[in-house]
């Protein structure tokens, strides 16, 4: 074997060298794929979650009254006045936000973003709890269980607020005469 040249018998043969692969390169930001699925389902979990929101849809708020609205509530008490037995309506101020029905007289044209004032029949008991002999058996009530300014509610509404009212209206919003109506229906809304 001496005559093969470089040949050295003090060496063992080893075949190639394998190296461990360089580390990987990632990009310095997402690739467009990525950003875009991201952005993607995103969008796909607000619109469900959206879509789960309390419309206050039912079949009573849209068969009662004249008049149906998604209004917000910007202006009540905290606390509604406790006048012992009387069984008062209490008028409150909201904000259309959406007119489902509009009047079939035609004597309230309502808008989004129209303040309108609305009485409601003993307001410090659940919806679902207001009917009494005053009222008689025609429809009142509703889903809502209280009052909170801020928060959005489904109105069927009747604009013969004096007349409906059983016991007297109590009515410090200003200006007078204007835009006044009765619940008979009312659910609150995630709107």
């Amino acid at each position: 074997m001496s005559g093969l040249p470089n040949s050295n018998p003090s060496r063992v043969a080893v075949g190639p060298q394998v190296h461990p692969p360089p580390p990987r390169q990632y990009p310095s930001t997402p690739g467009p794929i990525r950003g875009l699925s991201v952005l993607v389902i995103l969008a796909l979990t607000f619109y469900l979650l959206a879509a789960r929101g309390q419309t206050g849809k039912d079949q009573s708020v849209s068969a009662l009254g004249k008049i149906e609205v998604t209004a917000r509530l910007i202006q009540a008490p905290d606390q509604f006045p406790n006048l012992g037995a009387y069984r008062y309506t209490y008028v409150v101020k909201y904000e259309v936000l959406a007119v489902h029905r509009q009047d079939p007289d035609r004597k309230y044209k309502l808008s989004p973003g129209d303040e309108i004032f609305v009485g409601h029949y003993k307001p410090w008991l659940p919806r679902s709890e207001i009917k009494d002999a005053d009222w008689g058996d025609d429809p009142l009530g509703g889903k809502l269980t209280r009052f909170v300014v801020g928060e959005a509610h489904r109105l069927a509404l009747d604009y013969d607020l004096q007349d409906l009212a059983p016991s007297g209206v109590l009515d410090y919003c200003f200006p007078q005469g204007v835009n006044r109506f009765f619940a008979l229906w009312t659910n609150p809304t995630t709107y």
